[in-house]
């Protein structure tokens, strides 16, 4: 039996190129992974169509010599009008092979997205067991689909049945390692605001879940609120066969909050210290909490960025969000950050319901204040999910004539949200303003050039222009 993967082509599609980087499809590399832990019989392979430039129909006639059993696409909100596509194109090609759709969209909506696909099954949740299941049932002829946990179908009656969640797994370190073995992983960078070195770059995940519950976050939709956490053991022991056997030394945490624990977080810093990894990494964190002992273990374990959530100026936007976030405690956090010597990054949010020009221009002067080293500006997206989702379409704040595309936070198509304090046209405006702002102050130009201390910080200089550039106006 044979089963494929793939990550869906984005950028030939009215994604903008640059905007998220070429990262590893890690979710896929999970899935194949515990797939092959319990099926060795089982032949996978992944087509990561984005990193390889594939069209549809590419992607269509590597699948059809590939000729599997099944394929598992992952698609996330804004790439989901691509993969409709896509799976329309497979369908014609390979009418015998079952179609299954997973990631946050299907797990938000996972009904809508079973109709408009026209995919075969949808996968709501965490993904691993799920999808191993369906393999095993496929390979063994078994249709008792109402078994499996977390799926959802059409039954012999072609009503659609949703079974009941999958519960999580409760120990991440049962997962196997991901199977990066099935991708060239040389291809594989992030996007220039988030490199922290040259050569090859991963993806690592030490946990799943979030604690808070900021009202534009998707994570929920998929890991909920729940925090898991893995063995710091294992973390080093993925990472020292990403050096061994893929000479990969950077990596980018996918932790929504890689420092929730400070003892595990010295931990882990600690034993990549003493295991002397020559490694580089980056990631999220809360800009609250931290403290100077922390943030020096972190640089010496080889953390040269953090990335901040910072999302609004204002104190009443950020109510809206709920986002606890006290402004003079971030400010202490970045200042800190910044005296150790860690490259600091803050993201904000540009058109959250109840957004006026006032309260943008606070945002725009408050980044300023903080002056981090990068600064990221999306416009706010009210994702399939999520509590800005669900006021906006009980509010009508959601555009009846968009696609799915229109939901993605930095893009050149116009966004979803239609707000009766600002007109679509004016967020757009103001988030272009606030990047030109924030990047052309000859003091930020100045911050840059005495920043630069490594090669790849000249490569991200001019990557970073690039991404700047292909924003339109």
């Amino acid at each position: 039996m044979k089963t494929l993967l793939i990550n869906p082509a984005f950028s030939q599609y009215g994604g903008l190129q640059g905007h998220g980087g070429s990262v590893i499809p890690l979710n896929l590399c999970y899935l194949a992974a515990y797939v092959r832990q319990q099926n060795p019989d089982i032949k996978i392979k992944i087509i990561d169509s984005e990193i390889l430039g594939l069209s549809h129909e590419e992607t269509v006639s590597e699948s059809k010599n590939f000729n599997p059993d099944i394929i598992g696409i992952t698609a996330n909100t804004c790439v989901f009008d691509s993969v409709i596509n896509l799976i329309s194109q497979l369908k014609l090609k390979l009418p015998n092979t079952k179609i299954v759709i997973g990631g946050p969209h299907p797990s938000a909506l996972p009904k809508q997205s079973l109709i408009e696909s026209g995919a075969h099954f949808t996968i709501a949740g965490e993904g691993e067991i799920t999808f191993n299941e369906l393999v095993t049932y496929i390979k063994n002829k078994n249709a008792h689909w109402n078994e499996i946990d977390g799926l959802t179908y059409y039954n012999h009656n072609k009503s659609i049945i949703s079974n009941k969640p999958r519960e999580l797994i409760e120990d991440l370190d049962i997962l196997p390692f991901p199977a990066r073995d099935l991708l060239d992983n040389d291809l594989y960078s992030p996007p220039p605001t988030k490199r922290v070195g040259l050569g090859p770059n991963t993806l690592l995940t030490t946990g799943r879940g979030c604690p808070f519950s900021c009202g534009f976050c998707g994570a929920r939709t998929v890991w909920t609120q729940r925090t898991r956490i893995r063995k710091p053991e294992y973390i080093i022991k993925e990472i020292e066969e990403c050096i061994d056997k893929y000479n990969i030394h950077n990596f980018n945490l996918t932790d929504e909050f890689f420092t929730i624990n400070k003892q595990r977080t010295l931990k882990i810093c600690n034993a990549i210290i003493e295991k002397k990894l020559n490694i580089s990494w980056i990631c999220s964190s809360r800009a609250q909490f931290l403290d100077e002992e922390v943030l020096k273990i972190m640089k010496r374990a080889g953390c040269h960025e953090i990335s901040f959530g910072i999302e609004s100026g204002n104190k009443e936007i950020l109510k809206k969000i709920n986002k606890s976030l006290d402004l003079n405690e971030a400010k202490r956090v970045i200042d800190l950050t910044k005296k150790v010597g860690i490259t600091t990054h803050a993201s904000y949010i540009i058109g959250y319901i109840g957004e006026t020009e006032n309260t943008i221009k606070d945002t725009i002067k408050f980044s300023k204040k903080l002056n981090t080293h990068i600064a990221a500006f999306f416009i706010a997206s009210p994702l399939p999910g999520t509590p800005l989702y669900v006021e906006a379409k009980e509010k009508n704040y959601l555009r009846s004539d968009a696609s799915w595309i229109n939901y993605s936070p930095l893009s050149n198509v116009e966004s979803v949200l239609k707000l009766p304090t600002i007109s679509i046209q004016e967020i757009r405006k103001w988030h272009r303003k606030a990047i030109r702002e924030y990047y052309l102050r000859p003091s930020y130009i100045l911050l840059k050039i005495l920043s630069i201390r490594h090669w790849y910080d000249i490569v991200n200089l001019f990557g970073g222009l690039k991404l700047f550039f292909r924003i339109k106006k």
